[in-house]
């Protein structure tokens, strides 16, 4: 069983009170979205089993959500009797889970060996200076989302980032920038004015 606060009921599965910490000092900022627990107890029920169900769970609860945070991984550790440090740890070594919410443009610096030793850095410092934001975040408007994460199995086209789906290789901290331009570009042509910026016809 995790080792996480319990609710007043006595139910390890019920989310620790907002602004209490779960058992590896993670704050619990929300409780869990009941669609969320549904549908995990939905899967657990067509598929029973332990730590084997971690990986499928995550990607189910981060595909309704859109995101992982700490008191949905409380959840999981509930379900399948694991601590959450454990669960954790295995969502902040994949790059592919995000413990924040997703912003329309995610931008992932690759901070494996090969792309680190090629200058990874540069390119993170070369979108910040443009965003305005440091890694592990999002603009204000919520379209720019920055991240620096593990290896992400292009080696070969050093120093990487993808943006959302795509793999971008061989860049120069010049062609980041010119790539977070371009996006800015489209953002604008897709804007939809604010109703006191329209011409009255």
């Amino acid at each position: 069983m995790s080792d996480r606060p319990l609710h007043e009921s006595g139910d390890p599965s019920a989310e620790v009170l907002p602004g209490s910490t779960g058992s590896c000092g993670l704050l619990t900022a929300e409780p869990v979205d009941p669609l969320v627990g549904s549908r995990i107890d939905a899967y657990l029920a067509r598929h029973p089993g332990g730590a084997e169900r971690l990986i499928p769970l995550l990607h189910l609860a981060q595909a309704t959500l859109g995101y992982l945070p700490v008191a949905v991984q409380e959840q999981i550790a509930a379900r399948l009797g694991l601590p959450l440090v454990q669960i954790h740890g295995v969502v902040s070594f994949y790059h592919f889970f995000n413990t924040t919410p997703r912003a329309k443009y995610q931008l992932k610096v690759c901070m494996g060996t090969a792309c680190f030793v090629r200058r990874a850095q540069a390119l993170t410092e070369a979108i910040r200076q443009v965003l305005g934001v440091d890694p592990g975040s999002v603009t204000k408007d919520g379209l720019f989302g920055l991240d620096e994460v593990r290896c992400l199995g292009s080696c070969g086209m050093a120093p990487v980032l993808t943006l959302d789906d795509d793999t971008h290789g061989n860049l120069t901290p010049g062609d980041a920038r010119k790539l977070v331009f371009g996006l800015q570009a489209r953002a604008r042509r897709q804007r939809v004015p604010e109703p006191s910026e329209r011409v009255d016809e």
